[in-house]
């Protein structure tokens, strides 16, 4: 896992150093005030985009469970949200840290995708020995099985083994 944190010069301490990772992480995830103030809600708290923008430029005061939900709406690890400053836009890190994001949002989506093809890989072998089975069964009984009683398999639309599939940007 990519460690995004940069350790900063000047250290920022408890509530700055939340407001300042807050804004920060915020922006490089591309979310408004009013999106983090929605995830919040739905992780229980009653958050507004007003309340996100004070904690940000420090006028309110953010609560232990807020800092909490508030790295879980950011899906940053608690601990360092609370304990180490992310490079702002000015910093000589910000554009390895901008990368470090990419990196692991890229890494989450290649785990999601990896997971699901071992699924479908686990789904499509037991349906395999389930037909294999059958098929056993039914020559036991003296029925024949051939290769054309195997179920036709149709690409997923287009899917790069779809024939019917233009190539892109040929339009529709």
């Amino acid at each position: 896992m990519v460690n995004l944190m940069v350790h900063r010069f000047k250290p920022l301490e408890g509530e700055a150093l939340v407001a300042h990772n807050l804004k920060v992480l915020r922006k490089a995830a591309r979310l408004s005030q009013e999106d983090v103030a929605e995830r919040m809600t739905r992780l229980g708290f009653k958050f507004h985009q007003t309340q996100v923008a004070k904690i940000e430029n420090g006028t309110r005061p953010v609560r232990f469970d807020e800092v909490i939900g508030l790295a879980k709406a950011l899906s940053v690890p608690a601990a360092n949200f609370m304990t180490e400053a992310v490079a702002g836009p000015d910093e000589p890190d910000y554009e390895l840290q901008e990368a470090g994001f990419a990196l692991q949002a890229a890494q989450v989506e290649w785990r999601t995708a990896h997971d699901i093809e071992q699924g479908a890989k686990a789904r499509m072998d037991e349906a395999q020995r389930a037909y294999d089975e059958v098929a056993a069964r039914l020559e036991a009984q003296g029925i024949s099985v051939t290769l054309d009683n195997e179920p036709e398999w149709y690409p997923a639309p287009n899917s790069p083994w779809d024939p019917l599939r233009k190539p892109p940007g040929t339009g529709r």
